[in-house]
């Protein structure tokens, strides 16, 4: 089997885990690592086994002397548009964690730049692929409690990051909501139209910027969803997913610890098996990108699919500053 071959842009913590998921890929072959700090290429070469000459500070070096076909960026939001470009450029498929962007402009300016070239781009959003969120999927796309007219989600969980998280403004929506929003609009199959955001800091908050958001979010087909977030909580936590009910005429769908539950017509419950899937959730995502490239279709989180899920965390924060209710789309480029 003809593996495809990989760069990948970041190898600090979370680069480094996504250095095992990409070794232990059978379709992929891990070429080359770029990384500013050599302490941190130092941590690549021994999980990696790669020589020195596979190893660069130097991103235009590496996308110009190493033989590959797609490039995973790991970085800081701030840098994914110059990066993905700079990739693009130099002929690379194009896979990044999210967040697409820093701003709505930057994703906005790196939308039209990719719509002139033929190669992909995505956004991993992993949490679609792991088997809570598909076995809700499934249920919904089978129709079991009908047209969903209202969904609750709710997010809670203490987490210390240090480093560049600490000093945003509204950390959690720029960081962790777009898991959330991705996931609202791939299980409704839904865009949003209208969205309402308040974002604050409780008093005892290792954060500097906002931790907390309450959103209020209309979607098409008048579907309304309440949205409460925290990373500074006390009490019981939530697991990374969030934990939410789906309320059809039909019935209802909870998410509840990881668990599924279903409600029918007569508000009787039963439980429901998680369905199987071959790999973790962030390897279905990465495989998602590789079956991309090889059959040449847009894979499912698509920087064109992918920017209406980040729009969402925009208008989010946009209506927290303003205290206004924002509309959607923001952006004018038709897909």
């Amino acid at each position: 089997m003809e593996k495809t071959r990989f760069i990948q842009i970041g190898s600090g913590g979370f680069g480094q885990s996504w250095l095992n998921v990409a070794m232990k890929y059978e379709q992929v072959e891990l070429v080359g690592v770029v990384d500013m700090m050599e302490e941190n290429l130092a941590q690549a070469k021994q999980l990696t086994g790669l020589p020195e000459e596979a190893l660069f500070t130097n991103i235009d070096e590496a996308l110009g002397q190493i033989e590959a076909e797609a490039v995973l960026i790991v970085t800081p939001p701030q840098t994914h548009k110059e990066l993905a470009i700079k990739a693009i450029q130099h002929g690379f498929h194009v896979m990044m964690e999210k967040p697409l962007a820093h701003t709505l402009e930057e994703a906005k300016e790196l939308l039209h730049f990719k719509q002139n070239h033929q190669q992909q781009l995505m956004v991993s959003q992993n949490y679609r692929w792991n088997r809570p969120i598909q076995t809700v999927k499934q249920l919904l796309d089978a129709n079991e409690i009908g047209k969903v007219e209202w969904m609750n989600y709710s997010f809670q969980r203490t987490s210390r990051f240090g480093g560049w998280r600490d000093r945003y403004d509204h950390i959690l929506l720029e960081d962790m909501s777009i898991h959330h929003f991705d996931l609202m609009r791939y299980l409704l199959n839904k865009d949003p139209v209208e969205v309402y955001a308040q974002s604050y800091r409780p008093s005892w908050s290792w954060f500097q910027g906002n931790p907390n958001a309450h959103v209020s979010i209309t979607f098409e087909d008048d579907v309304h969803v309440s949205y409460t977030g925290s990373w500074v909580t006390k009490g019981k936590e939530t697991p990374w997913n969030g934990e939410f009910r789906l309320v059809g005429e039909k019935g209802a769908i909870e998410l509840m610890e990881d668990k599924v539950i279903l409600y029918d017509g007569n508000n009787k419950e039963r439980d429901v098996p998680l369905v199987d899937l071959p790999f973790d959730d962030r390897t279905l995502s990465l495989d998602n990108f590789v079956q991309s490239i090889l059959t040449c279709n847009q894979p499912a989180t698509s920087i064109e699919d992918n920017i209406k899920s980040y729009e969402l965390t925009c208008a989010s924060i946009e209506s927290a500053v303003t205290h206004q209710a924002v509309k959607l789309p923001l952006y004018l480029v038709q897909n």
